[in-house]
Formats: structure tokens, sequence, C-alpha cells
């Protein structure tokens, strides 16, 4: 990216030695500084609300149930929307991807980003593919790591996955 051709302010913070080492393994090859630019970025982007223009033109394209305007995290909808494509409409994992990244209009990485990084609660106890396909597995583990990850959204976590939970209940 030609930085030179973007309107960009210089923000220095400061790091406890503690949170630098975490940055530091989160970040790999990416480094430290580009890790931390993506990572306050994501945190605001995914802050802002969609507009009613935006949630308009996503409801024409898309059944209106894929979405919420419960303030559910970007993340919890996102999860929600592949695990009722896998569950409902009995889609693989990767179909289920390239399905909701279609109906939130975002990249296939940004879902599956989502479904890893994104509910990470701790260092010690990262989510990565196969970890998060264990977690569907038993829906109500998924539901209750996601609680762990939004507590202040438990309550419609919970009810947002309830129709799933049940689904899941009568099967197993």
């Amino acid at each position: 990216m030609n930085y030179t051709s973007l309107n960009l302010k210089r923000v220095t913070i400061f790091l406890p030695d503690n949170l630098y080492a975490i940055a530091s393994s989160e970040a790999g090859e990416m480094g430290v500084e580009r890790y931390l630019e993506h990572f306050i970025a994501s945190h605001f982007y995914e802050g802002v609300k969609t507009t009613p223009k935006e949630k308009e033109k996503i409801a024409v394209n898309h059944e209106s149930r894929h979405f919420s305007t419960d303030g559910l995290p970007d993340t919890v909808l996102q999860i929600h929307a592949i695990v009722r494509h896998m569950h409902d409409e009995s889609l693989s994992f990767r179909k289920a991807v390239k399905v909701t990244a279609s109906e939130f209009n975002v990249n296939e990485s940004t879902i599956r980003d989502k479904c890893t990084r994104r509910i990470t609660i701790s260092t010690n106890n990262t989510i990565n593919t196969d970890r998060f396909l264990a977690l569907l597995e038993r829906p109500e583990n998924l539901v209750n790591h996601l609680c762990q990850k939004f507590p202040d959204h438990r309550q419609a976590i919970v009810e947002k996955f309830k129709p799933i939970l049940s689904a899941a209940k009568n099967r197993g």
C-alpha cells in the first residue's frame, strides 16, 4: 500500500511489557506495529453501526432473518449465519463461509477470521478452524464460548441461537 497517497495521522502508544508480548505473539511475521494498526482499525470498523441505507441494500439481496437489530457484534451475527447454513441447509463449513461472506458483503477471509481469531478469549486458549469446527459439533458449547467472549450480549446471544439449539437438541 502506498501510504503517501493517504491522509494519515501518526499515533504513539505505550504498552506494558506483558501487552507487547501478547501483541508480538499475535502479530507473527506481520510485526507488532502493522498488527496493532489492523487490530485497532478493525475494532473501530466493527464498532461502527450500519446505516439504514446499507441495511436496506442488504435486506433487498438477502432474507431479513439473517440480520439483527439487537445490537449484537458482527462476529456473533456472522457466526450465527454460518451455523444456520450448516444446520438448516446442510452446507459444509467452507460453503457456509462463502455464502455468509456474500450475505454480509465481506471477504471470506473476514468470515474465517470471525470464527477463529475474533473469538479467541486468551492467548493460551486460541481458536483455530479445527477448534471452531469442534465447537460446532455441540452448538451449546459454541454459544457458551460466545457468551464468554461477549458477556454484555449473553442474553441476546442465547436468544439468537435458541432455534438452532432446540433443533440440535431434538436431533441428538
